[in-house]
């Protein structure tokens, strides 16, 4: 179904530019597909390890790879993408600049993947791709303004206004939970240096089990509520301290931002259970001001896909400098 006119179905028949291969590349996994960016329908799913271990060169052979095999099924259905977008979890400047190597190095990801592969290729912060993907087609669809939080391996955000991320000044406007913070102790013997990262999130998580008991999770945090619901209270305190440091930091979002409504995403922020009864009770006991303690707490609605769509959605972030100046 292609060109101008109107398809047998009733729908508008699909022209150039209506379908791109999204990339969800992250620490452990690339997720790839071909993304419909009027409908956000996704198809050709590809998952695959990041081979991290490798260096920069394997992990973007391995991106051609997954968006080549893509590609190609996508041209035998005469649906030949547009574009390719790949979202990271790293700074990304506003000119599509990876900007920070804390999972992997590659500062031009976007130029080496669009010389591989023929066609253009840019690249965007994972948190910010997956907000996008939600404004336009998921749970913040209904909202004006929205937090989304994405809670895995690590934390970040992205606030959304109007249906747009807000990039910041720099397009680094992604972080709540990964500076260290000081507070007194309790003996007044001086001050207490924490991360909140690195003890809230699925890789702190497993670090403090592994500090405390001598052995590894097999499965995160699915492992922590299995043993919960066995009774094994070693399992229901590493949950329950999570929780409540994230619920905090997401209140304290709340005050400060006051949006309408909260996304969670990530493998940690979907996940059901102990650890979101606690983090959302935790939330709404530490925001200020009253009418703001019903603000609905939503799942993401794409669930793994939503980076996957929102890497398919971005656009050359050199544009948003302009966009900026004028409110547009």
């Amino acid at each position: 179904m292609t060109g101008a006119g109107i398809a047998e179905s009733g729908v508008p028949a699909l022209k150039d530019g209506d379908y791109r291969v999204g990339i969800d590349l992250g620490g452990t996994k690339i997720a790839a597909g071909l993304v419909d960016i009027r409908t956000g329908a996704l198809t050709h799913f590809r998952r695959r390890p990041t081979p991290v271990a490798e260096g920069p060169a394997a992990i973007i052979r391995d991106v051609a790879k997954i968006a080549g095999e893509v590609i190609a099924l996508a041209r035998a259905e005469d649906r030949a993408p547009a574009s390719v977008g790949i979202a990271v979890p790293e700074l990304v400047d506003l000119e599509g600049r990876v900007c920070s190597d804390w999972n992997f190095s590659i500062e031009a990801i976007g130029a080496e993947i669009e010389g591989l592969l023929g066609i253009p290729a840019m690249a965007d912060s994972d948190v910010r791709a997956a907000a996008h993907a939600e404004a336009r087609f998921g749970a913040g669809r209904p909202h004006q303004s929205f937090v989304y939080v994405s809670l895995g391996t690590g934390m970040s955000y992205s606030l959304v206004i109007n249906g747009r991320p807000w990039s910041g000044a720099n397009g680094f406007a992604i972080h709540f939970a990964s500076s260290a913070l000081a507070l007194p102790k309790e003996d007044d013997s001086g001050l207490t240096i924490a991360n909140a990262e690195d003890f809230a999130s699925g890789k702190g998580m497993q670090r403090t089990f592994a500090h405390r008991h001598g052995n590894t999770l097999e499965d995160g945090v699915r492992t922590l509520e299995a043993m919960r619901t066995e009774g094994d209270p070693a399992g229901t305190r590493i949950l329950d301290e999570a929780a409540e440091v994230t619920g905090r930091l997401i209140a304290q979002m709340i005050n400060m931002i006051d949006p309408e409504a909260v996304v969670l995403g990530g493998g940690l922020g979907c996940s059901t259970g102990r650890y979101r009864e606690k983090l959302e009770q935790h939330m709404r006991e530490n925001i200020w001001a009253e009418r703001c303690r019903s603000i609905p707490l939503l799942l993401a609605a794409l669930g793994e896909g939503a980076g996957v769509v929102g890497a398919a959605l971005a656009k050359p972030l050199g544009n948003l400098r302009q966009a900026i100046k004028v409110g547009s």
